[in-house]
Order: structure tokens, then C-alpha cells, then sequence
């Protein structure tokens, strides 16, 4: 493909300035106000009958949970009025913060006083809700015990939950307590409930499935007694700061030790499941049960991630384990690299098989397996990406999922024949589609957006055709029409080595191309990312907006070892993070000084997370192309990150200690010519400061000067009141000294 700024054919609407004053953003407007708030339809849940769904909503100040027709998307009942949740013997109602119904819908489990833990887990006080008397119970009477994970039997008759690292059972019928298991104690053991790196890596909470009758629990059990911990330190405006310690197995150094349990209701006994293959430090990412109730099923993979293996097993007795029962092995999949986890297997109703993606074809793409795992046949083929699968609709025999088919940096909603036959778009054209469809595939709420324009939601039918648009955001977009907002045009950029990249830029209001303009290059280039995308960025959007405001070109590349570009994209990278995508960020950034309207001594970069590793990486490796950098949260070395993610693309440093090392900015410092900010969060559990505190140490060894600051008792998201407010006008008057 040629080198050219050409832009993506098709890809983006612009969005119409009316000719009035302009005002020009801020960053208080962007990240502190409800200026740019946007609508969403959010707390939606389906109901059995696939016809209808539920949404929590704030009306006249209390929280509702209202019931909605799919057919007309017209409101026909509210199931829970907020006012009305008052406690037996209480006399106020309870904020509700959650929602979800068991099985035959006649009672909810309500959220309540939600305390976050983790990225994804939280605490919370738990309520059981009957719509036909309209009672509020306390799920638990252990008084001041949060519980985690609270959900209600298939059956609806009991619910489960997870205190203190022990799986609890409630009868709801006598509100009468069981718990399953005794063992579990904080940093040791962990019952029914993932620990840290399980969670932030195979993005799982529910450490426990119900059968499908409710009468059996299949558990994790995580033993992390020998894996090492992490102290942060929390200060919280208190004359002796509190010290936290969590168990984070850094790369190379112990896991958990895990296993999958099963309880039986009926015996209240409890037994190991067998696991597959042998394997002294196994990964148990997913597991759960088929459609028979005495049949589980669970993914097994080695550390290295390299090989996934997917059995099941009918539920097992003390009896048949003594005599060696083992599971039946259904699916393999061996890589010289490594493969993802996803959430893309679904078991057909009728018992012949189920469906899952795969990408050791060299794309993405949805199979179909038989149960006994002598069988698969690809439903779908092509060079493009499957990003999900949503399901199997049985009633129509077609798979429903989404994908990239159009563009790496679009994404489209489909359903395909069991048989790889009727291949058929449902969501609207263009940009990016999200959805979520009802019980039965009957309808389904689509979220689109394109790059310049923000999200409109609407309901479908399970055609695809239009039933009626939920939320158009017009008011958001009439707000946007008050500031001179410049588009995002696609473009694709050819390096000097030969590599096609994708980006998108800002170009300043009233751009001259006989001028020259400093560029701000941002991005963040982890594995099978994708920030080269048509689809509504939000307050991120906005703050480019405002740097081109301020003069500067706003672009974003995304090189190799990103997303929707087919398996060997995305894998080159293995075992030498950073090494490609450096080289391609300043393939990219050198491609830009070449264009006449750059100022080649003004190009800088900014990244957060990985992006932050990225743009430490540039300033140093490439010192010549860069003036300034902003780092914000980076790894500095991938031998202080967690075992899951890092040694997925980079295997046991033990084993690669040049990959490590080679790619690693704590040996490039001595080469940062430019101008360098490193900021980080004190109380980040995901990257821990101590990436930018071994920074600190390398620039000062080496004698560079710095900006830096950092956010006592901040996570890796640095938000929270006027955070956001605060690191942006600050990055933002940085760049406007520095760059």
C-alpha cells in the first residue's frame, strides 16, 4: 500500500458547525462539568420472555427499576419503585446501586452501600425484594459483613454469596445460613472468588457457577499462601498512613495454586473436580456447566498460556475420583506463541456441540465443535476479525456475533448459519456497533457511534430492522455544535521499513497547510489493542480538541502487536514487547516530520498504562524524532507486572531475560534528549508506583532532569473528584511549555 495521507473512504460523519459564536473548551468544561455529560441506557437487563426488559432510572429523585416493550420500546410497568424499599423494621428505604431477578422473576437481589475492591469487585449489603408483597430482607443477618457476589439459585429458591473468603448458601424460604466452605482467610485462601490477577487478567469476579436445576455449586478455590505480597501505602488525611497488603504475583515468581470444587445441595458434601492434563501450576480461566445439570465443563491452560484445553465431566463422586475418573478432553489449541481468553463458548441447546472464536487459523473466527471433540468446522472464514460472539440462537440456528469484517477500525453486529450459510448484517452501517439482545434473540439495543459523533442507542428487531431510536444524545451533540470542533480523519501511514499503519488526526481550526504545526502523537499500543478506532472517544476526544484549539495536530497510530489486523499482526511482538511498536511509532512520527505542515522539531508523545511504557520507550530510544514526552502510570520493566498479562507475551523472564531487559526504558535513560513527565497514583494495585519510583532512580543515576508528579492514594485510573480536572490542565500546560 502506497504512502500517502489518504483518508479512509466512508468512515466518519462530520459534525455540523452552525455559523454562531464559537467557545473554546476547557479543561474544568471537559473533566469536571456536566457539560459533555452523554445518555446512555444503562442497568438494562432482558426478561424470560425475550419481549420485554428492565432498566434502572432515577425519577422524581429515587432510584426505579422500570419494565419496557421491546416491540414499541414504550414503558409498561415499574417492577421497583425506590421509595419503597424500606427494610423489615426500618423506616427509611435503602439507596439501590444494583439490580438482578432470579429465574422466575417474582424476587430481585438489591445492591446496596457498593464498596469497590478491585478493577471489577466490589462489597456490598444485599437484599432480597419480593414483588408480590414488596418486602425488603437482608440477605444476611451477620451485622456490619458485607457480602461479595451475591446471586440468586436458577431455581430461585436460595442464594449464594462470598464473605471473607468463604462461599456462603441462604435458603430464602427460613433465611437460614449454610457455609460451604471454612477455610478461607484473607492473603491465604479464597473461596468462590478469584484473586487479584485472576480478576484484572481473565476479567472474572464470579468465582462460582449454580447448576442449571440450583442444586450443585461449582467453585475456584485459590490457595495464594506462597505468592508474594504487595504493600500500598494510603495516607487519607490521617496522622499514621494505613498500610495495605495484597497478594500480586509479579512475572516469574508464584501463582495461586488453584482448584475447581463442586457442592452438592442435596449431600452437602463438596468434591475436587479432576482436572485434564497434568500440570503442577495450571490456569483455570473459565469453567461452568453445559446444559445437562450433571455435566461441568472448565478450560484448563498451562502458565505459559500457550495451550488451551476445554473438558467436561459429569459431576463427580468421592467414589469415582478414587477410582481416576477424568474428564473428557473436547477442545485443543496449541500455539508457539499464545492464546487469548475469551468468553466466546456457548453450548447449543440440543447437546451436539457448542461454538467458540478461534484465531489458529490466522484470523479470529467461530467454530463449531462437536461434544465429543472429534469435530469442528469453521461457521465463518475470511481475513478479518470476530471480536465477540454473543450467542447461539436456536430457534433460527445462526450464531450471533460481532466483528471487523468492513474495517479494522469498524465494527458490525451479524448472525450466520450453524451451517457457515446466510451471512447477514444487522446493525446500521458504519462506525462502531455494540449489542444487547434479548432472551430468545428476539431484539437487540444497539450503541452506535462513529469517531465525531456520539452515541446514538436504538432498539431492533432480531432482523436488524429499526424499532425505534432509545437515545439520540441531541442535546449533547447541540452542546458540541457551540465549540469549533475539528473531525478525526482516518489515514494510513507507510513507514520508511515498509509497515501500512492506521491513525487518525486532528488538524488545529483553520488549518494552513502552508504552515507548520507542533503534533502530539497519542496512543497505547498494548496487545490486540485497538485506539485507531470510528467509534466516540468522549472527555478523551475532547481534550484533543482542545490541544488542537491550541494549535497542536493531534495523531494516533496504532502499530504492531494491535488488534483486527489477523493473527500475525498481532503476535510479532511476542516475547520482545515494545521492540515493534517502538520501531513503528517512530516509523510513524518521522513519516510526520516529513509532511510539509509539521514542524519536525515539535513532536512529541503521551500514553497512559501501557501507552505510558510506549511513550517513555519513544523519548529515550527515540530521541532524535521527539522533543517531549508524558507518561502517565508506565511499566518501566514487565518484570515488576503480573504473571497473567506478562508472561502471556513474554514468557518467564527466567527464560527471556534480554526480552525483558532490551525493551525495558530503565536502559535507555542515558539516551532521553527531550523533555519528560512521569506521573503515577500512589495507591495503583495494577502498576505499582515502584515502575515509576525505578524511573526516578535511572533518570537521576543518569543525570537527567524530569518533571514528575504523582497522586497520593490514587489508583491506576487517577480519577475521583477533581483529579481528572487537575492531571489534564496540567498535562495540557506542560505540553504548552515544553512541546
Amino acid at each position: 500500500m502506497r504512502s500517502s495521507f489518504a483518508l479512509a473512504a466512508g468512515l466518519s460523519g462530520v459534525l455540523a458547525i452552525p455559523s454562531i459564536a464559537q467557545q473554546d473548551l476547557t479543561n474544568e468544561a471537559i473533566w469536571y462539568s456536566p457539560t459533555f455529560s452523554t445518555e446512555y441506557v444503562g442497568g438494562l437487563a432482558s426478561m424470560n420472555d425475550g419481549e420485554h426488559y428492565t432498566v434502572q432510572e432515577e425519577v422524581d429523585g429515587a432510584q426505579v427499576v422500570n419494565e419496557y416493550a421491546y416491540r414499541t420500546g414504550e414503558k409498561v410497568a415499574t417492577i421497583v419503585n425506590g421509595k419503597d424499599l424500606v427494610p423489615t423494621g426500618g423506616e427509611a428505604p435503602i439507596p439501590m446501586e444494583g439490580y438482578s431477578f432470579s429465574t422466575d422473576e417474582q424476587r430481585l437481589l438489591i445492591e446496596t452501600s457498593v464498596e469497590p475492591l478491585y478493577r471489577h469487585s466490589y462489597y456490598a449489603y444485599n437484599y432480597v425484594y419480593d414483588r408480590s408483597t414488596k418486602s425488603l430482607t437482608p440477605l444476611s443477618d451477620v451485622s456490619g459483613s458485607k457480602q461479595r457476589l451475591a446471586t440468586l439459585s436458577p431455581d430461585g429458591g436460595r442464594a449464594a454469596f462470598v464473605r471473607d473468603n468463604d462461599l456462603y448458601m441462604v435458603d430464602l424460604a427460613t433465611m437460614q445460613e449454610t457455609r460451604i466452605t471454612h477455610d478461607g482467610e484473607w492473603n491465604k485462601v479464597i473461596n468462590g472468588a478469584p484473586d487479584w490477577v485472576y480478576e484484572e487478567e481473565f476479567e472474572f469476579t464470579q468465582g462460582y457457577a449454580w447448576s442449571p436445576r440450583g442444586d450443585k455449586i461449582l467453585f475456584l478455590r485459590s490457595d495464594e499462601s506462597r505468592v508474594k505480597e504487595y504493600t500500598l501505602t494510603y495516607f487519607r488525611d490521617q496522622l499514621y498512613p494505613d498500610m495495605y497488603s495484597f497478594k500480586y504475583p509479579k512475572a516469574g515468581e508464584e501463582n495461586s495454586r488453584v482448584k475447581l470444587m463442586v457442592y452438592d445441595l442435596k449431600s452437602t458434601g463438596t468434591t475436587e473436580v479432576p482436572l485434564g492434563e497434568p500440570d503442577d501450576d495450571p490456569y483455570l480461566p473459565r469453567f461452568g456447566w453445559t446444559n445437562d445439570d450433571d455435566v461441568l465443563w472448565f478450560m484448563q491452560m498451562d502458565r505459559l498460556q500457550r495451550k488451551k484445553l476445554i473438558y467436561t465431566l459429569a459431576v463427580p463422586t468421592v467414589r469415582a475420583v478414587q477410582k481416576g475418573l477424568v474428564p473428557r478432553e473436547v477442545y485443543r489449541e496449541v500455539s508457539d506463541t499464545y492464546i487469548e481468553v475469551t468468553n466466546d463458548l456457548h453450548f447449543l441447546a440440543d447437546g451436539s456441540g457448542f461454538v467458540l472464536s478461534s484465531e489458529k487459523d490466522g484470523w479470529n473466527q467461530v467454530l463449531w465443535c462437536s461434544m465429543d471433540g472429534r469435530t469442528q468446522r469453521a461457521i465463518t472464514q475470511g481475513e478479518w476479525d470476530v471480536a465477540s460472539i454473543a450467542g447461539v440462537d436456536g430457534t433460527n440456528k445462526r450464531v450471533i456475533f460481532t466483528a471487523s469484517m468492513r474495517s479494522p477500525m469498524q465494527q458490525e453486529v451479524y448472525a450466520v448459519g450453524l451451517n457457515g450459510r446466510g451471512l447477514k448484517q444487522l446493525s446500521p452501517v458504519g462506525g462502531t456497533n455494540e449489542a444487547e439482545w434479548s432472551t430468545g434473540f428476539r431484539y437487540f439495543i444497539n450503541t452506535h457511534s462513529t469517531a465525531n459523533e456520539p452515541y446514538r442507542i436504538t432498539l431492533h428487531d432480531g432482523e436488524g430492522r429499526l424499532v425505534k431510536v432509545l437515545k439520540d444524545n441531541a442535546e449533547l451533540k447541540a452542546t458540541l455544535a457551540e465549540y469549533d470542533l475539528r473531525p478525526k480523519e482516518f489515514l494510513r501511514i507507510t513507514t520508511a521499513e515498509g509497515v501500512t499503519l492506521n491513525a487518525w488526526m486532528i488538524k488545529p481550526p483553520g488549518f494552513d497547510a502552508a504552515r507548520k504545526y507542533p503534533v502530539l502523537m497519542t496512543q497505547y499500543s498494548g496487545p490486540n489493542s485497538v485506539s485507531v478506532a470510528d467509534s466516540w472517544e468522549g472527555r478523551n476526544y475532547l481534550w484533543h480538541e482542545l490541544l488542537a484549539q491550541k494549535g497542536y495536530i493531534v495523531v494516533c497510530v496504532d502499530p504492531r502487536g494491535t488488534g483486527r489486523r489477523g493473527h500475525d499482526f498481532r503476535h510479532i511482538t511476542y516475547g520482545q514487547l515494545g521492540k515493534y511498536e517502538t520501531i513503528d511509532q517512530i516509523g510513524a512520527a518521522k513519516w510526520l516530520a516529513d509532511q510539509p505542515y509539521v514542524d519536525a522539531d515539535r513532536i512529541g508523545i503521551q500514553g497512559w498504562s501501557y501507552g505510558a511504557y510506549m511513550s517513555s520507550l519513544c523519548i529515550t530510544k527515540g530521541a532524535d524524532v521527539f522533543k517531549a514526552a508524558i507518561a502517565v502510570a508506565p511499566v518501566t520493566n514487565w518484570r515488576y507486572y503480573d504473571t497473567i498479562y506478562t508472561e502471556r507475551y513474554m514468557g518467564l523472564p527466567q527464560d527471556n531475560g534480554d526480552g525483558y531487559d532490551d525493551n525495558s526504558p530503565l536502559g535507555h535513560v542515558a539516551e532521553l534528549k527531550g523533555n519528560y513527565l512521569l506521573v503515577h497514583g500512589l495507591g495503583d494495585d495494577n502498576v505499582h508506583y515502584q515502575n515509576s519510583a525505578e524511573m526516578t532512580m535511572a533518570l537521576v543515576k543518569a543525570g537527567k532532569q524530569f518533571d514528575q508528579f504523582n497522586y497520593p492514594d490514587k489508583n491506576h485510573g487517577i480519577y475521583g473528584g477533581t483529579t481528572r480536572w487537575h492531571l489534564f490542565e496540567m498535562m495540557t500546560d506542560w505540553l504548552e511549555r515544553k512541546l
